[in-house]
């Protein structure tokens, strides 16, 4: 059916005579601060999502989840406004030290694992941090340019991964996350290659990527400390023997002097908390394991594991 113009004109200013009320719905972490072209949108999820437009020509992206919780704040092209900040942020978070090296902030996002506010430093560059939502922990760093500074270091890693051999051939980091029990590092070496590892709290290393460059001195670390975990992982499939068993659940015991059973869920919660998932079938390849899954940053990889699901190798698929 065709409106008539006149009908037209006059669900038209309906919507205009809303513009008023739809302020006044605004969640009141929104109210006062002047928004205009004011939107609302609600999520197939139940989630509703607030845009508007600052006085300074900045847009401001708000999502609430259905309790009215905040879950996302965003400024495009411009800074959340400091008061807006101090609403959104709990007190100990504001209170945080880590909070000084950000001059400025552009998003905070809220996540049941973590609390992350993304910014800018005195100088431009591009830093995240991530805190633990429950207890205000700085769990995470991340700097676009550059290394990130020596007091974020010192504060998010514990002093045996900060003295681990590994630790020390990094020239500089431009990422660390605590994810569980282990932490993960991204940085570069002395000549400049990129570098990233995984170790576990008590400094022993999970993971290790480096150059491929056999010239470069980085490659070599990454050649002495793969033959060492190679030399621990052929002792300990010695004493387990051979076996395969999907994800799923533990390989069967054997009999006499066979394999031991393998605890793949004990495997799999190890990758898991490691950042790991979308495991695929766990087999057997001479005396070790090889697993296809994603790595902590989402690409594809192929694992060989030890019977007790350490690390041995990784490698991109």
């Amino acid at each position: 059916m065709t409106m008539k113009p006149f009908a037209l004109a006059t669900a038209m200013a309906a919507l205009l005579a809303a513009g008023p009320a739809l302020s006044q719905d605004l969640p009141p972490l929104l109210q006062g601060l002047d928004l205009g072209r004011l939107s609302v949108e609600t999520k197939r999820d139940g989630q509703r999502e607030y845009e508007g437009r600052l006085p300074d020509g900045t847009e401001i992206e708000a999502r609430f989840d259905l309790a009215g919780n905040l879950v996302k704040l965003e400024a495009d092209d411009g800074s959340l406004p400091a008061a807006l900040v101090e609403a959104a942020l709990p007190a100990p978070v504001r209170a945080h030290s880590g909070m000084a090296f950000l001059a400025r902030v552009t998003e905070i996002k809220f996540d049941p694992r973590h609390l992350e506010i993304e910014g800018r430093d005195a100088d431009g560059i591009e830093m995240k941090l991530r805190f633990d939502p429950s207890s205000a922990r700085l769990i995470g760093a991340e700097i676009k340019h550059g290394a990130l500074p020596q007091a974020l270091v010192d504060e998010i890693l514990p002093p045996a991964v900060r003295n681990a051999e590994i630790f020390g051939t990094f020239a500089s980091l431009g990422s660390i996350r605590a994810e569980g029990d282990s932490y993960g590092l991204r940085g570069r070496d002395g000549s400049g290659a990129r570098m990233r590892a995984q170790l576990d709290a008590s400094g022993a290393v999970l993971r290790f990527r480096g150059d491929d460059d056999d010239g470069n001195p980085r490659a070599r670390m990454h050649d002495r400390m793969k033959e060492r975990m190679e030399r621990r992982g052929d002792e300990g499939s010695r004493r387990a023997g051979e076996h395969r068993a999907p994800m799923g659940g533990p390989a069967a015991p054997m009999m006499g002097g066979a394999a031991a059973p393998i605890d793949t869920v004990a495997i799999n919660r190890r990758l898991s908390e490691a950042g790991y998932g979308d495991f695929g079938l766990l087999q057997q390849r001479g005396p070790r394991l090889s697993l296809q899954a994603t790595n902590p940053d989402g690409e594809p990889v192929t694992l060989e594991l030890d019977p007790t699901g350490e690390i041995l190798r990784e490698t991109a698929r």
